[in-house]
């Protein structure tokens, strides 16, 4: 066993830099808010996304991992880009488990003017297409759109590439042929085909885990004389490359090609321009997109190898995983030998049980050797090529190695090979093989006033429904135990809710499990939800799983997982055994801060065709967790922070406002602050820092906290500050703010606060859309990105950190007022 440790990334959110605690959903969670990558680094898309206005905005050189969800869908993605600058755009579809027919245009700086657009110049998936060399003639953003061809089709997932080059390319340097010519730094050249048999090569120093995406403009000057080429990328293997060649097909003018790989080993690569049938230019871009930093990660080697490839019996060997390790993210690396590769079927069998597919009938027979890792943020699936010697893919189209997150990871693992051709000459060896585990601990609650966690629900149903109840078309959700595979245990004792607890879901359903009411009108962030979930759905073209929070009644709801993969069963060897495929017991949780004050409810939720039913899903151990609000003010008799308005009779502050005074409103959003004073007759404060006075006055910053207003008969501060007043207000911030209010009879201090009395107005925070992502796919500092105007899940360190500088900032101000 050897162990490789990743070290954490950071971002900077406002004026702090704070340490991400962990990455939003990813892959089969769909929550359009952070992707885990342990392989390449991957941004994902914010619904919606349909107009140039809710463009999510991306770098200049980025991958973007979403969906075409649901029929219809359009998804557009905003860049900056110099003047005189040229775009690269292209888009993978090979690992879509629905269409893999997607459109692709660059629109001009008005988002709905074409620059250019592409249907099937790709090569990555049926009908994917590729952009080359986009003129960009003015400074300014530009949008890439991505799109479906009709109504009734969906692509579940697709990878955005987009890559701006600005500035002059370097000239192509001959002879290149046989010696490549080094790449330059900014990854682009132009060059020139002197003739058919010109072959132009490029050199460029590659590590463990990059993916690499080249994209060849056939027309550079844009006059329609087309110039047709191939796109190779190697060595792989024993000397191999991988070659696209899309004139083979259906083009469209501007010709374009495109070509991605992850590489497995550190070492210098090549690009080659070849294959031409005529002579012309062409203009290359080639960028490189690191693999992701990531925490928590060990490499654990089979010691029970080198194992034979026997036709007509499983060939099986283990691995021991010690410890208990909560699965954020899982690589499988293979090495094998078989005179005919296409006759193996792989298959891995985790400690809890899940069996899971990971690749059949890939290679070729020309290419006996499979030296492969598997990894879901790799550059695109196993069986896109027969060549897989030295690569890193993603599991074949209809396996997701995330249906391991959440897991205990701890035990026996077990890889499966089945040759499934009888030829006794055929036999193989299992040389080698390995499992990449990044464990992802839930974070525990960390209170800013200190105080335990408050616990808003508890359900482990051993004791009953404890509130829960479902409804809906061919509704069979029931409570005992399960007893049909693969779900035939609870995550813990012997009672859970499961779709049908002695066989498959019902056809045609459309049912409902629903918690009671919970009430956070107690609690403030960070707020948590977990749950328990064990699943096995028919492809999600098909039947529907989700997990939902929402206010009783409906009102705000958000999805925080979702089932998008394909049906989650396999036939494997040469006896067609079909493998019943299965994700969890996974424990997941997500952060629903921003319902503090509500009455929620989560709903797990079903339905179905009338085709296909598998297992379903199962639910248990739901809990909900929050940090109690302070019900005392400092120095004065009542505080605030609760259900009634603080600081005043009828004022109120919410998610993230302060309020005061006798007969008024707050308003409130995380970056700013009313206009009008705090603490007054009619005033309100929020976002930052206020000021003191005998009436009012306010301030609002992102990061503020009051340096004037403490003492004054109705002065405030706000954002980790505090108030103080005969007759009291509220202060509160973004990044959080005291718990009590100071030097008033009613004064409190809120972060994140309370909601107001019946009699008057209220305050409003961040929608509960805005909420920090659903976390169940998690792993800590896994070197996530963001897109648009998303956030991070809430770094509570950092938030601490920053509360302890602004009290300090406060004992010196008293001090020097003394």
């Amino acid at each position: 066993m050897r162990s490789r440790d990743f070290i954490s990334s950071s971002v900077a959110l406002g004026a702090a830099a704070l340490i991400l605690a962990g990455c939003g959903a990813s892959e089969g969670d769909d929550l359009g808010r952070a992707q885990l990558a342990v392989g390449q680094e991957l941004a994902s898309e914010v619904e919606p996304n349909g107009t140039a206005l809710q463009a999510n905005a991306i770098s200049s050189d980025t991958v973007v991992r979403a969906n075409l969800l649901p029929d219809g869908d359009t998804d557009l993605f905003s860049f900056q880009a110099p003047a005189g600058s040229r775009v690269y755009a292209a888009v993978i579809t090979a690992s879509s488990t629905a269409s893999q027919d997607a459109d692709l245009d660059i629109l001009d700086q008005d988002g709905t003017t074409v620059l250019e657009t592409d249907v099937f110049n790709g090569s990555f998936g049926g009908l994917s297409p590729s952009i080359a060399g986009t003129p960009l003639v003015a400074a300014g953003t530009y949008y890439a759109r991505v799109r479906v061809p009709s109504a009734t089709v969906q692509v579940r997932p697709y990878d955005l590439h987009v890559k701006v080059q600005s500035g002059e390319p370097t000239a192509e340097v001959e002879p290149n042929d046989t010696t490549p010519q080094a790449l330059p730094a900014s990854g682009w050249i132009a060059g020139t085909h002197t003739n058919a048999s010109d072959v132009d090569s490029y050199s460029l120093s590659l590590n463990a885990g990059d993916t690499l995406f080249a994209s060849l403009d056939q027309d550079p000057t844009r006059d329609l004389t087309q110039f047709a080429a191939a796109l190779a990328i190697g060595p792989f293997g024993s000397g191999f490359d991988i070659q696209v060649d899309n004139q083979s097909g259906p083009v469209e003018t501007p010709y374009s090609d495109a070509i991605f790989a992850t590489v497995k080993a550190a070492g210098t690569y090549r690009v080659t321009v070849t294959g031409s049938v005529t002579a012309g230019d062409y203009g290359l871009s080639v960028s490189v997109h690191p693999a992701a930093p990531s925490v928590g990660c060990t490499t654990y080697d089979s010691a029970n190898v080198p194992r034979e490839i026997l036709f007509g019996a499983p060939t099986t060997s283990f691995i021991d995983v010690p410890g208990a390790p909560r699965i954020g993210d899982l690589n499988v690396s293979v090495r094998l030998s078989h005179p005919m590769p296409p006759d193996v079927d792989v298959y891995l069998v985790s400690p809890a049980g899940n069996t899971n597919g990971l690749f059949t009938d890939i290679g070729n027979r020309t290419y006996p050797n499979l030296e492969l890792t598997i990894d879901d943020e790799a550059a695109f699936p196993a069986g896109h090529f027969t060549l897989l010697n030295g690569m890193m893919v993603q599991p074949e189209r209809d396996y997701r190695l995330h249906w391991f997150d959440g897991e205990n990871g701890g035990g026996r693992w077990t890889l499966t090979l089945r040759d499934d051709t009888d030829n006794s000459n055929n036999l193989g060896v299992l040389a080698a093989w390995s499992l990449t585990i990044c464990d992802a601990p839930i974070p525990a609650l960390s209170c800013s006033s200190g105080d335990a966690p408050s616990t808003r629900l508890s359900a482990d149903f051993e004791g009953g429904a404890q509130g829960f109840t479902h409804a809906g078309t061919a509704d069979a959700w029931a409570l005992g135990i399960p007893s049909a595979a693969p779900i035939a245990t609870c995550n813990g004792g012997t009672q859970c809710w499961k779709t049908n607890l002695s066989g498959v879901y019902n056809a045609s359903s459309n049912q409902d499990l629903v918690s009671p009411p919970i009430d956070l009108s107690g609690v403030q962030a960070p707020i948590q939800l977990r749950w328990a979930m064990k699943y096995q759905l028919d492809n999600a073209s098909s039947d529907h799983g989700w997990v939902e929070i929402r206010e009783v009644g409906g009102a705000n709801a958000r999805r925080l997982w979702e089932f998008l993969d394909a049906s989650m069963t396999t036939t494997v060897g040469s006896s067609n055994l079909v493998l019943q495929e299965s994700a969890g017991w996974g424990t997941h949780y997500a952060d629903i801060s921003g319902y503090a004050g509500k009455r929620v409810e989560v709903v797990f939720h079903l339905d179905s065709d009338a085709s296909v039913q598998l297992a379903g899903l199962a639910i248990d151990d739901v809990s909900v967790l929050g940090c109690p609000r302070s019900s005392t003010g400092e120095g004065g008799g009542t505080g605030g922070g609760s259900t009634t308005g603080e600081g005043g009779a009828t004022g109120s502050g919410a998610g993230g406002a302060g309020t005061g005074g006798a007969t008024a409103t707050s308003g409130a959003v995380t970056s700013g602050g009313s206009t009008t004073g705090e603490g007054g007759a009619t005033g309100s404060g929020a976002g930052g820092a206020g000021t003191g006075g005998a009436t009012a006055a306010s301030g609002a910053g992102a990061s503020g906290g009051s340096t004037t207003g403490e003492g004054g008969a109705t002065g405030s501060g706000a954002g980790g500050a505090e108030t103080g007043g005969a007759t009291a207000v509220t202060g509160a911030g973004a990044s959080g703010g005291s718990t009590t209010g100071e030097g008033g009879a009613t004064g409190s201090g809120a972060g994140g606060a309370g909601t107001g009395t019946p009699a008057s107005g209220s305050g409003a925070g961040a929608s509960p859309n805005d909420d920090p992502p659903a976390s169940s796919d998690t792993t800590g500092g896994c070197g996530c990105r963001f897109v648009g105007r998303e956030e991070p899940p809430w770094p509570w360190p950092a938030a601490l950190a920053l509360i302890a500088l602004l009290r300090m900032r406060r004992k010196r101000l008293r001090s020097r007022t003394s």
